[in-house]
């Protein structure tokens, strides 16, 4: 009787190759991993699929060894995508804004740099467009004095007439109406003239302290600073007085 006899190299062959497919289906479980999600009812679960319900759904992927491997944000909702698209375009807005900003305070650094070597020549030069205005100003002032004495007078004449029983007559009140209206035209013209002094006074004491930080390097030309310091500011204006 003859029995049949499995050859070593067969049986240690067989042996390798199921170790080999038990490796390698361990390997695709690991690979695969498990995913975590919260349900409707608020409770977390786990599975080797992610339910097609779920699948806007933030959740987590996790390793066969049980390290997070990757995690999902859920899909934003239109509003969500809605309110990141404004987002993006308010703050696309902020920084054109603020390279303009930088644009125009590194032209108006340049100007201050290459016109003025010291302090006092920017207190001259505002001295100067003070004087400039101010000699209108008493132009003015001397034009509406001498309207003032000619609707004096047009006023006498019309109170002669009314005295004398007549009424006044339809030119003369013509006459010191315009001449009413020149005189508030030209108040309103060195009320005008007034406020130009007060901003160029002002101009100048932020050109005066943005001059003596751009000369002692405290700020770069072009650099926008947000505000001057208060006590700065009330030194630099006690400075011009």
């Amino acid at each position: 009787m003859k029995h049949s006899v499995t050859p070593r190299r067969f049986v240690h062959g067989s042996l390798v190759a199921i170790a080999f497919l038990a490796l390698a289906g361990n390997a695709l479980t690991a690979s695969a991993g498990i995913k975590c999600w919260t349900n409707k009812d608020g409770f977390r679960e786990c599975g080797d699929r992610l339910p097609p319900e779920y699948a806007q759904g933030g959740h987590e992927e996790i390793s066969g060894s049980g390290v997070k491997v990757k995690v999902t944000s859920r899909a934003k909702t239109p509003e969500e995508l809605e309110e990141a698209k404004r987002l993006a375009a308010h703050k696309a807005e902020q920084d054109r804004i603020a390279r303009v900003q930088a644009a125009k305070q590194l032209a108006h650094d340049q100007v201050l740099l290459q016109t003025f070597t010291t302090e006092e020549d920017l207190l001259l030069a505002r001295d100067g467009k003070l004087a400039v205005i101010e000699s209108r100003i008493k132009l003015a002032q001397n034009r509406v004095a001498k309207m003032e004495t000619n609707l004096e007078q047009l006023k006498a004449q019309a109170a002669q007439q009314e005295r004398a029983g007549r009424t006044v007559a339809a030119d003369l009140q013509q006459r010191i109406a315009k001449v009413r209206k020149r005189i508030q035209s030209h108040l309103g013209y060195i009320e005008n003239r007034r406020s130009d002094q007060d901003e160029i006074r002002q101009q100048f004491k932020i050109d005066q302290q943005r001059f003596r930080d751009l000369k002692s390097g405290r700020v770069q030309p072009g650099e926008v600073v947000d505000e001057t310091p208060p006590e700065v500011s009330a030194q630099v204006g006690l400075e011009q007085q």
